[in-house]
């Protein structure tokens, strides 16, 4: 878990995006642009988010995903909140270009060994994925995967309530 190195500014980049993010909070100066037309469900939707990202959305995603995610996998601070978890599914694209994928393995092989972590566990990888996967061909994959566990484990709770 946590981000590619290479995806990430410069320090001197982010030393001044975290500066201008307490400045300028609402402002998107040097951050990513979301094109909403990539994730719109429906297509014809308006209510997301087209644009720069505001500088202080930026900086709280670039902070959680090299500093806070990374210590809290050292820490042990992830495993001990899902531990006992009835059931978890992660879904990966193997090519990710922002997760690299085998922190992920390394994290999801970590889990499954949890004393107190009895529920099924189960990782999908998606065969040439991307950190975009859901707008991609393999999209279908992931859909069917999604509503197979999500029926399977909606009639395992259904039985036991």
């Amino acid at each position: 878990l946590g981000v590619h190195q290479r995806t990430l500014p410069p320090s001197p980049v982010i030393a001044v995006l975290k500066t201008l993010s307490r400045l300028l909070p609402s402002h998107g100066i040097l951050t990513p642009i979301e094109h909403s037309e990539e994730y719109s469900c429906p297509p014809s939707s308006t209510r997301n988010f087209s644009g720069r990202w505001p500088l202080s959305t930026a900086n709280m995603l670039l902070d959680l995903t090299s500093n806070i995610i990374p210590s809290d996998i050292l820490s042990n601070r992830v495993d001990a909140l899902i531990e006992g978890l009835a059931s978890l599914l992660v879904i990966m694209g193997d090519r990710d270009e922002v997760v690299p994928y085998d922190s992920v393995q390394r994290w999801f092989d970590s889990v499954t060994k949890l004393r107190k972590n009895t529920g099924e566990k189960k990782l999908i990888t998606l065969k040439n994925g991307r950190h975009s996967f859901m707008h991609e061909r393999s999209s279908v994959v992931f859909v069917d995967s999604l509503f197979q566990w999500l029926n399977t484990h909606a009639s395992k709770e259904l039985k036991l309530s």
